[in-house]
């Protein structure tokens, strides 16, 4: 009677085993696809975030009735952070009143743009920031979200904002951190534009 119980309980414990192997099976696509949604709806999340803080920054300017430096700058106020802007030139690729750089920095035109200044327009813009760097030791400790970078598209400089979350290694193991998610920042025309990783199936 024992040896048969001992018997009917190892069959039990097979297909228990069997029949999580499956679940899995069919689970896990599902559950990675949750985390891709998931990362591409953050992504989406703060870049809206981030456009709506640099309008607000231009129609706070506006309301302070575009107020400018001793050396022709715009600037504004924007919770506590002073930001340099735009200012239009004559065949319009350049609009006036979106952020650049802070007004502490070196940078004086859009053209000088650094990866810093697109770091501190993210934190001084958004009121919880997301961490971002500019530098890869950063990243590989693994404490920051987003990977900054400085691009040239024809005549504009843009802040690029990668998302470490969605970045993915390359075959030798190191983080590849434009691989994934990102987005763009125009200070020229206070453009925001996202950008999405397609992942080959």
């Amino acid at each position: 009677m024992s040896i048969r119980s001992k018997s009917l309980s190892f069959i039990e414990l097979v297909l228990v085993i069997v029949v999580i192997g499956l679940l899995t099976t069919a689970a896990l696509p599902r559950f990675i696809k949750i985390i891709q949604q998931a990362k591409q709806a953050a992504i989406e999340t703060l870049s809206g975030n981030f456009a709506t803080a640099v309008i607000s920054s231009r129609v706070q300017w506006e309301a302070d009735g575009r107020p400018q430096t001793t050396n022709d700058n715009n600037v504004v106020n924007y919770d506590g952070s002073v930001f340099k802007l735009t200012a239009s030139n004559a065949n319009q690729l350049m609009l006036s009143g979106y952020p650049f750089a802070l007004l502490a920095s070196a940078t004086t035109r859009v053209e000088q743009l650094t990866a810093q200044d697109c770091v501190d327009l993210i934190d001084g813009l958004l009121q919880n920031p997301p961490a971002a760097t500019v530098l890869m030791a950063d990243v590989e400790r693994g404490d920051q979200v987003f990977f900054v970078t400085v691009e040239s598209h024809q005549t504009n400089q843009r802040c690029r904002y990668y998302q470490l979350a969605s970045a993915s290694n390359n075959r030798f193991g190191a983080i590849n951190v434009t691989a994934g998610h990102s987005f763009t920042y125009i200070p020229a025309q206070g453009r925001v534009e996202v950008n999405l990783h397609k992942k080959k199936d």
